[in-house]
């Protein structure tokens, strides 16, 4: 039975949702639902489309099939993207108490999929993970050596950091229990490296996991998202997940503050090297130092921190505006929690308040311009032109 032929009757019980996060997957939406539909007979499944605003149609395709296949579902998201967080939405959302996840690019063998299911609904695993390293060939899917070397090196980190023993923990194609999922809700990471990783490190206790190999096939359409970010972003979900059980601080405000060290030290090295090489004056060489820090911190954090929100084009520039005008707030506010702290409290050794000021620097800024820049809050007239654009 096809997919365009598909009606459910009332007796029909979903014991599957595949969960597959998109974008720019237009051309592989009908053929993963045909796929399946060979592929999962015999189980009763639904497939939830979870797509990030691509601008190519995929959500539009995902529509189509589904005013003649109610098995088909869509999640259209706006000013969200994120692949860890749209498996948690999708997941959140699904009818079944077992949840599948995979790529919408078909580089997954959806053939596995009853296996992979078979393993969690018997009981025998709260996960079941597909592994690209336990197959005899090799994955043809990770053909380049960059990308070879970014998985290798991530593999290694998870297993050793997080004290695992899996062939591939940082696989995008598995099934789980919804409840694990329930269960790790709170301690999620905010950037997601890997949802699996993230699932079993944030899960009180672990639960059992088996992995099954699986032939990772070349890709047909689209791009490979992996490049060596993926690495920094593993970094930053390292360094939430250690920190957390002290300091619940999110990875992206961790990285925005790294950031702003760095830019710190690029003030004061552009601020010596104008006055001393170039005999500015003060005030000048203050001001070059101030705008190169600007320029830097908002590019680093435009491309790493906020890389799921990125602005570009027109909006880079409004953006770097709007950031500007809230850096110069975070800075007389430095200046004046600084300078109360200093003269209420004279025995204080002048590093403290310098510190206190920088804190309430670094906290006000990350805060603001998440909100005004990267985030959900727009003037009217840039979200009026970002709309015509997205309907021309």
């Amino acid at each position: 039975m096809t997919h365009e032929a598909h009606e459910f009757r009332a007796t029909d019980s979903i014991a599957l949702s595949v969960v597959v996060p998109t974008f720019n997957e237009v051309r592989n939406v009908a053929e993963l639902v045909n796929k399946l539909d060979s592929a999962l007979d015999g189980i009763s499944w639904e497939i939830i489309f979870v797509d990030d605003a691509s601008p190519d149609g995929t959500a539009d395709a995902v529509r189509k099939l589904a005013r003649t296949d109610r098995r088909v579902r869509l999640i259209s998201r706006h000013n969200r993207r994120g692949l860890s967080s749209a498996v948690v939405e999708g997941g959140l959302a699904a009818a079944s108490d077992v949840v599948a996840v995979m790529d919408g690019d078909l580089q997954h063998d959806e053939t596995i999929l009853p296996k992979l299911y078979e393993k969690v609904a018997s009981g025998e695993a709260s996960i079941a993970s597909a592994s690209r390293f336990l197959a005899e060939e090799k994955p043809s899917g990770l053909s380049s050596e960059t990308r070879v070397k970014i998985s290798n090196t991530g593999i290694r980190l998870a297993n050793r950091l997080f004290n695992l023993d899996m062939t591939d923990p940082l696989t995008g194609f598995f099934v789980f229990r919804r409840e694990v999922l329930l269960r790790a809700l709170p301690d999620l990471s905010e950037i997601g490296f890997k949802i699996l990783l993230d699932l079993i490190a944030a899960s009180r206790p672990r639960p059992k996991v088996v992995e099954l190999p699986f032939m990772f096939r070349e890709r047909v359409h689209g791009e490979s998202k992996l490049d060596t970010g993926v690495l920094y972003e593993f970094f930053l979900f390292f360094i939430e997940k250690k920190i957390s059980r002290f300091l619940p601080l999110p990875a992206r405000f961790i990285s925005f503050a790294m950031i702003n060290c760095v830019g710190i030290i690029c003030h004061m090295i552009v601020f010596i090297a104008v006055e001393r090489l170039f005999g500015a004056t003060f005030a000048a060489s203050q001001l070059m130092a101030t705008f190169v820090a600007l320029t830097f911190n908002y590019s680093a954090n435009n491309a790493i921190t906020y890389n799921d929100r990125r602005l570009r084009g027109v909006d880079f520039y409004f953006g770097f505006v709007i950031f500007a005008v809230l850096c110069s707030v975070g800075i007389f506010a430095n200046i004046g929690v600084a300078t109360m702290l200093h003269d209420q409290y004279n025995n204080m050794i002048d590093l403290a308040p310098a510190m206190a000021g920088a804190l309430i620097t670094v906290v006000w800024n990350y805060v603001a311009t998440q909100a005004f820049v990267w985030g959900r809050v727009r003037y009217p007239f840039l979200a009026s032109r970002k709309s015509e654009r997205a309907n021309s």
